[in-house]
């Protein structure tokens, strides 16, 4: 069992660090010659997108730095080489178009040391590195089976340092984007986007919500994040409103679109709205008991209740066993 307060600690000594300190030591030119090696060494990448992270490393070089030297002296130092955009977060918008460099560089910072204490330090690099960790396996109307599993995709990562993912097979069929971060002494879960699958998406969501007995399966994957955040003592879960998503941030507003309707799937979901325009989603869905379902309906929702059921049960026992 994890101790709350002593991680709660650990992260105020994270962000209480130095920095004339680090300046005196050389710590910060050690990290900034690191990341400057490793970004302008890439080859995988075009000239001008070397010369963009000069230019915002050198906007904003406090918090450029501080990122910099985070990812140097922590497990990411060895997936950075291979995922360049982790170098380059902390200049684009991340999970709230409203919220500042500072405060992005504070939830990056959370997501990735918290994400190690939750899951372990070993999990969270092989999920840096491409693999996904099942939490729990479904069986649908006709046999067909089902993962939930939890993975990081270089096209969601704006939206959140982790992705819950509905899977057939290898196809990724629908996914919520999110980032763990804290609240004073409480952990929480910063939601910043829904994806569909690319192809056919709306025959293949028809089909599959048919095989899960009627569940959507973004209502479906909302209830797996609830399970989730139940079973990690999250206290709460802050959803993205449409306004605030980062795509629609000045950066991306000719070159992106959203087609999700965040604001009402939020809402059917029992969510209440903030005061900064995101949502609040409670951690427990309201049951409704099966005696006062329609009789014609009441075998449908029995089997919805065994297929959640089961799918709860699956993240507990795979949480217990990491």
């Amino acid at each position: 069992m994890l101790n709350w307060r002593e991680l709660w600690t650990a992260g105020r000594v994270l962000e209480a660090i130095d920095t004339k300190k680090l300046y005196a030591t050389g710590s910060f030119t050690a990290s900034l010659r690191w990341a400057l090696s490793v970004r302008l060494a890439d080859e995988r990448t075009s000239l001008k997108s070397k010369v963009l992270f000069l230019l915002r490393s050198s906007a904003r070089p406090q918090v450029s730095l501080r990122w910099f030297h985070f990812l140097h002296q922590t497990y990411l130092r060895k997936a950075a080489p291979r995922d360049m955009a982790l170098l380059d977060a902390i200049h684009r918008p991340f999970f709230d178009r409203q919220i500042c460099c500072v405060s992005r560089l504070r939830l990056l910072r959370n997501h990735f040391h918290l994400s190690a204490q939750l899951f372990g330090r070993r999990r969270t690099q092989e999920m840096l590195a491409g693999s996904d960790f099942t939490l729990a396996t479904i069986v649908g109307k006709d046999e067909q089976n089902y993962r939930i599993s939890l993975f990081r995709s270089c096209a969601f990562q704006r939206e959140g340092g982790l992705s819950l993912g509905l899977f057939q097979g290898s196809q990724l069929l629908q996914s919520i984007s999110f980032s763990f971060d804290r609240k004073g002494h409480q952990l929480m879960i910063r939601v910043g986007g829904v994806q569909s699958c690319k192809q056919n998406a709306r025959e293949t969501m028809r089909a599959c919500t048919k095989n899960l007995f009627g569940i959507q399966p973004r209502l479906l994957l909302i209830e797996a994040l609830r399970s989730l955040a139940r079973e990690l003592h999250c206290t709460g879960i802050e959803c993205i409103a449409k306004k605030n998503h980062i795509y629609q941030s000045w950066r991306y507003r000719f070159s992106k679109t959203i087609k999700a309707e965040y604001d009402s799937l939020w809402q059917s979901a029992g969510a209440c709205a903030l005061a900064n325009g995101n949502y609040l989603l409670p951690l427990a869905s309201e049951d409704v008991p099966l005696s006062e379902r329609p009789s014609n309906k009441r075998s449908e929702y029995r089997s919805r209740d065994g297929l959640t059921m089961g799918m709860r049960e699956g993240i507990r026992r795979s949480l217990v066993a990491a």
